[in-house]
């Protein structure tokens, strides 16, 4: 029995340590993205700014911590970002919606939290991947991005669950969907930003 007892406390702290080591977050809030300049075909060629709405963003993270240091921790993260169906408008007419566009971010990274055994545990984040633009009409354009951010993730009464607020910015190359014939495949470069705020749970394995 004393035998039995110790098995079932050693396979309850290894447990206990597996859940340590890898969480997945669900979050959604907030998107706030820049303006994109694109051109117009017309006579003569002109240039115009296309506004995207402000719209609500849902995400995914997987993290696997790869180092425990006690004051810091260092976790393999893949997060997972979409932003269905923005309103884009021209910054000249605003009420004219002109078309939809959805996102999707992909950029693994690393995450560094700081005091992980604490209560508030401050962390960031840095990654790079892939963003999909989707538009109404028009091809899905793939750009690369990059993304950067940071947030706090709060522990609770419940050795599996937490809670997490954070703020991403997932920089781009211009979406280049080709809202319509008059309008060019976007430009390159990492310069269109999709900052993404919000919160969530988090669940730990």
């Amino acid at each position: 029995m004393k035998r039995f007892s110790i098995l079932i406390v050693m396979l309850c702290a290894s447990t206990f340590a597996l859940a340590q080591k890898a969480d997945v977050a669900v979050v959604a809030g907030g998107s706030f993205v820049s303006d994109s300049q694109q051109s117009v075909f017309s006579s003569p060629s002109v240039l115009s700014k296309l506004k995207t709405e402000h719209h609500i963003y849902f995400e995914g993270a997987l993290g696997l911590r790869m180092l425990d240091a006690k004051l810091v921790a260092l976790y393999l993260e893949v997060p997972v970002a979409g932003i269905p169906s923005q309103k884009i408008t021209f910054s000249s007419t605003p009420s004219t919606v002109v078309d939809h566009l959805s996102s999707i971010f992909v950029t693994p990274g690393f995450r560094l939290k700081v005091l992980p055994a604490s209560p508030i545990s401050p962390w960031a984040s840095v990654g790079g991947g892939l963003a999909r633009y989707a538009a109404d009409s028009g091809s899905p354009s793939n750009k690369g991005a990059l993304e950067y951010g940071g947030g706090l993730d709060f522990k609770t009464g419940l050795p599996l669950l937490g809670f997490r607020a954070e703020v991403r910015d997932f920089v781009s190359g211009e979406p280049g969907t080709g809202f319509f014939s008059g309008l060019p495949t976007g430009s390159g470069g990492l310069h269109h930003h999709n900052i993404l705020a919000g919160g969530g749970i988090v669940l730990r394995f």
